[in-house]
C-alpha cells in the first residue's frame, strides 16, 4: 500500500546564508516554529524551557522537574526501575485515569498500555525534551493529553542512559563503559537495559512502546520505523505503515512539520535501519508488541523537541482512538505465536535481507549545501517520485520450528540469558530418551560485534535425526509460549542473536576436528565417531515429559 506525505512542491534552492543559519540552529524560511501551550501556574518547567532551549535538561535537573511535577499533580505515579552502572537512578512515571500503580491494575482496565522512552543513546537527547514536556501535559487536567488517560495507560521512561548523557557536555552514544545499549536487548548484560526490560517492558507488557533517538534525514523533523525482521507478526508492521505512521504524519503536518521513514535515501531508493533482534524496535516485534523507533534529524533543539512531543502525542491519540484495533493486533500476534509452537508449524528465519516494497513511494531529500565537488552549491530540497522503499523483509534461509528446544543441563549461562527475558524454561525431573533433530558443526569462527571481541559463529552442516539419552536436569524450552518467537530466534544457532553467538555456550563447541563429540550430559560420547553436533537439540513433535519450571 503506498505511503505518502501531504503533497508539497519542490522548494527552490536556498541561499547559502540560510544554510549557514540552519547549521547554527536557526529555522529556515518556511520551516515550522515550535508552538507550546502556556505552562499552568505553579507547574514546573524543564531546564531547557527555562533557558530558551539553548541547552538540554541535565539528569539531576530532570529529577528536580519530575519531583516538582509530582508535587502539583494527583494524576501520576513516580518511581525508579533500577540504577545505572554509575549508580544513577532510572526514572519512570505512570499516567492513567483511574490512576494505577501496578501492571495488573492496568490490565484490569482492558485498555492499551503504552511505554514512551528516550535517550538510550547518551548523546541523543532532542526528543527527550519533548517527552518531558508531554509528561507535564499528561499530569495536568484540562490538557488534550490528560483527556486521553480515560482510554490508555501511559508509562514514561524519559532517560534510559543517563551515564552516557552525563559522560561529557555533549554526551556519548554508549553508557559509561562505552556500550551501545540499543544493541543489548538480547544479551541484557548492561544494567540500564536489563532493568528497563525486566522492570518496565516485561513487567508492564505494553501493547506498544516508542524509543526516541537522534538521527535520520532532513528535511524531515521526525523519522520512524517499526519492526523489520521477517519473524515478528507482519500485522504489527502493517499497523504501523498503514495506520500509525499516517496518524503521526497528519499530527506533525498540522503544525508544519514533516515525518517519514528512518534512515535516508537518494533519487532512486529510500533505505531503512537494521533488522537485528538486538535493536529495540525489532525486539518489540519478537515480544508481540508494536515497537516504534523515533529519530530526530538535525534541527534546532526547540523545533526538534516540539516534533518529538507531537510524535509521542500522536501515538497516544492513535491508541486511545483505536484501542480495540491495537489490542486486537497484539493479542492475535500472541495467539499465533503460541499456536505455531503448540502444533509446530512455520519456519524460523536464520538469514534475511531487505528488498523493495511492492509499491512506489515519494519523499523529499536534501542536496547541495556545500557537499560534493562544489562547496558553494546552495542547499536544495528535492521531491523524489515513484522511488523504491527498501524495507520489505525477505527470508534467505530458514529452519523448521520445533515443539521444544533441548539444552544440556550445564548450559546455565544460556538459560540465564533466556530467563532475563521471561522465556519459559523447564528442567527434566526424570531421564528421557528422545528422538531429536540436530545440526552438525561444519565450522566455528569468531567475529567482533559492537562490544564483543569474539562473538561465536557456527556454520551448520547436515541436519540429522538422532536418539539421545537426556539426563535429569536437562533444560527444555517449549515454543508454545508468549515469547515463543524470541525463544526460537535465540536458540537457532544461525541467527544473528542466538545464545551461542553471544558466548554462553562456547565450552560446548568443538575446538579441534579430532576432539570426540560430546553428548547431552557433557561427557564425550563413547561410540563410533560422528561429526560434532550443535549443543542445542530440537524436539519436533509434542511429547509428554516429566519436567519442572525453572525459577530465577
Amino acid at each position: 500500500m503506498p505511503k505518502s506525505l501531504p503533497g508539497r512542491a519542490s522548494q527552490a534552492p536556498i541561499l547559502a546564508l540560510f544554510f549557514a543559519l540552519l547549521l547554527a540552529g536557526a529555522p529556515l524560511p518556511g520551516q515550522a516554529q515550535a508552538r507550546w501551550s502556556a505552562v499552568p501556574e505553579g507547574h514546573p518547567r524543564t531546564a531547557a524551557e527555562a533557558n530558551g532551549f539553548t541547552a538540554h535538561t541535565r539528569h539531576l535537573e530532570m529529577w528536580e522537574y519530575l519531583h516538582a511535577l509530582r508535587g502539583v499533580s494527583t494524576g501520576m505515579r513516580l518511581g525508579t526501575y533500577g540504577r545505572t552502572r554509575e549508580g544513577r537512578d532510572l526514572p519512570y512515571a505512570v499516567f492513567s485515569r483511574p490512576l494505577v500503580t501496578e501492571p495488573w491494575e492496568a490490565w484490569t482496565l482492558g485498555r492499551p498500555i503504552l511505554v514512551l522512552a528516550a535517550n538510550v543513546h547518551g548523546g541523543e537527547r532532542t526528543f527527550r525534551e519533548g517527552l518531558l514536556i508531554l509528561m507535564r501535559d499528561l499530569a495536568t487536567p484540562g490538557t488534550a493529553a490528560h483527556a486521553l488517560l480515560d482510554r490508555v495507560t501511559v508509562v514514561v521512561a524519559p532517560q534510559i542512559n543517563p551515564d552516557g548523557f552525563e559522560a561529557s557536555l555533549g554526551g556519548q552514544r554508549g553508557n559509561s563503559w562505552g556500550i551501545d545499549l540499543n544493541r543489548d536487548y538480547i544479551k541484557l548484560e548492561q544494567p540500564s537495559i536489563a532493568n528497563y526490560v525486566g522492570s518496565v517492558i516485561s513487567k508492564w507488557r505494553p501493547h506498544l512502546f516508542v524509543d526516541g533517538h537522534n538521527g535520520g534525514s532532513r528535511p524531515y523533523n521526525l523519522n520512524y520505523q517499526c519492526p523489520s525482521h521477517v519473524d515478528p507478526a507482519p500485522a504489527i508492521t502493517l499497523l504501523c505503515d498503514r495506520e500509525i505512521f499516517p496518524a503521526i504524519d497528519a499530527k506533525l503536518a498540522s503544525e508544519g512539520y514533516k515525518s517519514w521513514y528512518y534512515t535516508g535515501g537518494d533519487e532512486e531508493e529510500w533505505r531503512v535501519g537494521g533488522w537485528q533482534a538486538r535493536i529495540g524496535r525489532n525486539y518489540g516485534g519478537f515480544l508481540n508488541s508494536v515497537g516504534i523507533l523515533f529519530e530526530a534529524p538535525r534541527q534546532s533543539l526547540e523545533v526538534g523537541a516540539r516534533a518529538g512531543y507531537l510524535g509521542y502525542l500522536a501515538v497516544i491519540e492513535f491508541a486511545a482512538t483505536n484501542a480495540d484495533r491495537l489490542v486486537g493486533v497484539v493479542t492475535e500476534a500472541t495467539r499465533e505465536t503460541i499456536a505455531m509452537g503448540a502444533a509446530p508449524s512455520g519456519q524460523v528465519t536464520v538469514e534475511m535481507r531487505y528488498e523493495a516494497e511492492d509499491y512506489p513511494v515519494s519523499y523529499e531529500i536534501v542536496s547541495g549545501g556545500g557537499r560534493g565537488s562544489d562547496p558553494d552549491q546552495p542547499e536544495e530540497i528535492l521531491r523524489v517520485e515513484n522511488a523504491r522503499l527498501m524495507k520489505k523483509p525477505v527470508a534467505v534461509r530458514t529452519r523448521a520450528r520445533p515443539w521444544a528446544y533441548v539444552l544440556p543441563r550445564d548450559a546455565v549461562d544460556a538459560v540465564a540469558m533466556l530467563r532475563r527475558h521471561g522465556v519459559v524454561v523447564e528442567r527434566l525431573s526424570q531421564p528421557a530418551s528422545l528422538e531429536v533433530r540436530a545440526y552438525t558443526v561444519a565450522g566455528v569462527t569468531h567475529e567482533r560485534a559492537y562490544n564483543h571481541a569474539a562473538a561465536t559463529k557456527v556454520e551448520v552442516g547436515e541436519v540429522i535425526t538422532v536418539t539421545e539419552q537426556f539426563p535429569v536436569g536437562t533444560f527444555v524450552v517449549p515454543t508454545a509460549q508468549n515469547l515463543g518467537r524470541l525463544a526460537a530466534h535465540m536458540l537457532e544457532a544461525e541467527t544473528e542473536d542466538n545464545v551461542i553467538y553471544w558466548n554462553t555456550m562456547d565450552a560446548w563447541l568443538p575446538r579441534a576436528a579430532e576432539e570426540p563429540p560430546r553428548g547431552p550430559s557433557g561427557n564425550q560420547a563413547n561410540r563410533s565417531p560422528r561429526p560434532p553436533l550443535v549443543p542445542i537439540y530440537k524436539l519436533m513433535t509434542p511429547t509428554p515429559l516429566a519436567t519442572t519450571l525453572v525459577r530465577d
